[in-house]
């Protein structure tokens, strides 16, 4: 049953794309691979006929005295041996499952081999161990390869071998044991190349995984908290929980992060993590019948429901030979479920609903990447692991259908609110009399969306600076000629401005602080220490600092307070700086300082930057103006506007002194307590 299926997913997937696999490429004949004439700028698969012994752990003969004593099965190495098997043929196909084996083979290296450092990399391979030998010599393990479930540690990790100077003939001897997975064999060919190319595709690999799997992280966050404050909308909640089941499966995918991030992980919890993928069906099923309630349906969600989970308990309370013989059926109903919603999304297609389309080209792109990891995964075809990036496909595909949710909302609300509009007019001629609380509600109502409509501005432009920050960032951190050193300090400074980013999502969300009732704001007024405010805000900018070469000077004494909204004086001392920063010419200067009077506390921020010409500060905080910066900043015009506003709610000022070339210097004036 499962060769034919498997069959029907090969046939199927081979008239949606070509192969991608190289002929070229030499391989392994009875046992030897002949690469003395390969470029080596690639990285080659050692693939093909490798010597092979069942159920015999080959050694070489001055190892051979140190293995009698631990009585293990083991033999002499034998150039003679005439078993040879496929890199990737699974062992129960002529034996069973579960047990040992060794691999061997011969490579021939160019002549210039002695002059370059190469590197062999090893791939996870269920629940295996592995011993690898060259020339000889013990070179890695991972895991500990024995003749018994209990002689052996499996792992699911990868790893990488180092080969400098090699000689023109190596002699590569591999030891596989397994006895927790019920398909053992050598999965996936080990990789050669040159170490400078495969430490560094090793490298790319790293960081592309972390971006999809922060990038999933989050998105599960985002909606968890967007559920919290819409709870009638349970697709959010079933998206969410979607969104983290692949991110945990993600991974589990690659073992090196697993394995990276905590070493010491049982293999039970890593193998648990990577079959985690069925539960991600029953959740997208239900999100999508509840995103199209009238094409799904419910008895068929709920039978996928009840099977997934089923399926994934036998895994978790059972022992993980008899866990990874659903791994097929597991697979089958993913690929099942990715059909049937294919068919239900062709039938909203038609019935021209809302999203239909994007939602189907989806389908068909996570239904085609399910088939050739599958494939890949038996052993089929030679590609690459494409899911998991179809899995962020989907996840942006989400996003963006939540973005046009709330944006059609908003536009509701304007579009809403100006038919009020109106139709207040049409009344106001009509009716002569108008009584005085009517007209206060009204110029309230009014007043109260003026104030939604700049604090959603604000916040909007306020999440521009640190997303520009966070991509200046990485790309730092994928600069090859970065020190360690720079990129902890890089990552330390990203988190501070994802946690600045996520403090004002967090302020946008938590719409109480609008008092809609009476068209105010409230203001949480309080003594604030002003050194403390300012540093952590100064260190955010410091990746446009840096890229400016800017010099930011704090002249702020530990002694001054201010008496203001903490959350709103942030904003004002940020748009200001960015300002700052925005206009200033490279290797220039910015200072921030303060004064005092009986009256009011100052707070003066100067620069040396570009100025503002005189006709443009007449009206600089009456109208929505916006100016490139010196290296082509854009920005939304509305800052300052909204800085003069917040001001005049602290019943404070803000002022400008600005010569053209020269630069600028704004001082802000908020009242003391008294």
């Amino acid at each position: 049953m499962k060769k034919i299926l498997l069959i029907g997913l090969c046939f199927l997937f081979s008239t949606c794309t070509a192969l991608s696999q190289n002929t070229e490429n030499p391989v392994a004949v009875q046992g030897e691979i002949d690469l003395r004439h390969w470029d080596f700028q690639k990285t080659i698969p050692l693939s093909g006929e490798w010597k092979f012994n069942w159920e015999e752990l080959i050694f070489p003969n001055h190892l051979i005295s140190d293995i009698r004593n631990n009585k293990e099965p083991f033999k002499q190495v034998s150039p003679d041996t005439k078993n040879f098997q496929l890199i990737g043929e699974r062992w129960k196909e002529k034996y069973k499952g579960t047990g040992f084996s060794t691999y061997q083979i011969k490579v021939l290296f160019p002549e210039v081999s002695k002059e370059n450092i190469y590197a062999l990399r090893f791939f996870q391979t269920g629940g295996a161990a592995m011993s690898v030998y060259i020339n000889g010599k013990l070179g890695l393990e991972l895991g500990k390869v024995g003749t018994s479930q209990d002689t052996m540690s499996p792992t699911r990790s990868s790893g990488i071998l180092i080969l400098p100077h090699p000689s023109s003939e190596t002699e590569i001897l591999v030891h596989v044991s397994n006895f927790f997975h019920d398909d053992g064999a050598f999965w996936y060919p080990p990789t050669l190349g040159l170490y400078q190319n495969t430490n560094k595709q090793m490298f790319h690999e790293a960081i592309r995984d972390s971006l999809l799997t922060g990038a999933l992280l989050f998105m599960a966050f985002y909606h968890f908290v967007v559920f919290l404050f819409r709870r009638n909308r349970s697709l959010i909640l079933y998206f969410g929980l979607y969104s983290l089941v692949i991110a945990l499966h993600s991974i589990s995918l690659n073992g090196d992060s697993l394995y990276f991030l905590f070493p010491e992980v049982p293999y039970r919890i890593a193998f648990a993590l990577s079959l985690i993928f069925y539960l991600a069906m029953p959740f997208y099923l239900l999100f999508l019948t509840k995103r199209f309630p009238d094409h799904f349906s419910k008895s068929i969600t709920q039978f996928f429901v009840i099977s997934c989970t089923t399926l994934y308990l036998f895994v978790l309370l059972t022992p993980s030979e008899l866990g990874s013989k659903t791994t097929f059926y597991g697979l089958f109903l993913t690929i099942f479920g990715l059909f049937y919603s294919i068919v239900c999304i062709i039938y909203a297609v038609f019935q021209k609903k809302e999203m239909a389309i994007p939602f189907l080209l989806i389908q068909v792109l996570l239904f085609l990447s399910a088939i050739n990891d599958t494939l890949y995964l038996y052993g089929i075809f030679n590609y690459f692991l494409i899911l998991k990036y179809s899995y962020l496909s989907t996840v942006l595909l989400q996003s963006l259908v939540l973005a046009s949710y709330f944006t059609k909302s908003f536009i509701k609300n304007e579009t809403l609110g100006k038919e009020l509009a109106s139709l207040n007019e049409s009344l106001e001629k009509t009716v002569v009399l108008r009584t005085k609380e009517y007209k206060e509600a009204k110029q309230i109502a009014e007043e109260a969306n003026q104030w939604k409509d700049k604090l959603i501005s604000l916040v909007a432009h306020d999440l521009r600076s640190p997303l520009s920050t966070v991509y200046s960032a990485l790309t730092i951190v994928t600069d090859k000629n970065s020190t360690e050193e720079e990129k902890t300090h890089i990552s330390k400074q990203v988190f501070v401005i994802l946690e600045n980013a996520m403090a004002t999502v967090e302020h946008l969300l938590n719409l109480n602080r609008f008092k809609l009732d009476q068209g105010q704001i409230h203001l949480h007024l309080s003594e604030n220490q002003l050194s403390e405010i300012i540093k952590p805000l100064a260190e955010s900018f410091s990746f446009e600092l840096k890229k400016k070469s800017l010099q930011l000077e704090l002249a702020v004494p530990e002694t001054t307070f201010v008496y203001a909204d903490t959350s709103l004086l942030l904003e004002i001392l940020r748009n200001l700086i960015s300002n700052a920063i925005k206009f200033s010419h490279p290797n220039g200067w910015i200072k921030v300082s303060t004064s005092h009077n009986q009256m009011f506390t100052e707070i003066c921020i100067e620069d040396n930057g570009k100025g503002i010409p005189i006709e443009r500060q007449i009206d600089l905080f009456s109208k929505p103006m916006t100016s490139l910066g010196t290296m082509g900043e854009k920005g939304f015009g509305i800052g300052l506007k909204l800085c003069f506003e917040l001001m005049r709610l602290h019943g404070g000022s803000i002022q400008v002194q600005s010569e053209e070339g020269k630069g600028s210097l704004f001082t802000l004036e908020f009242p003391k307590e008294s």
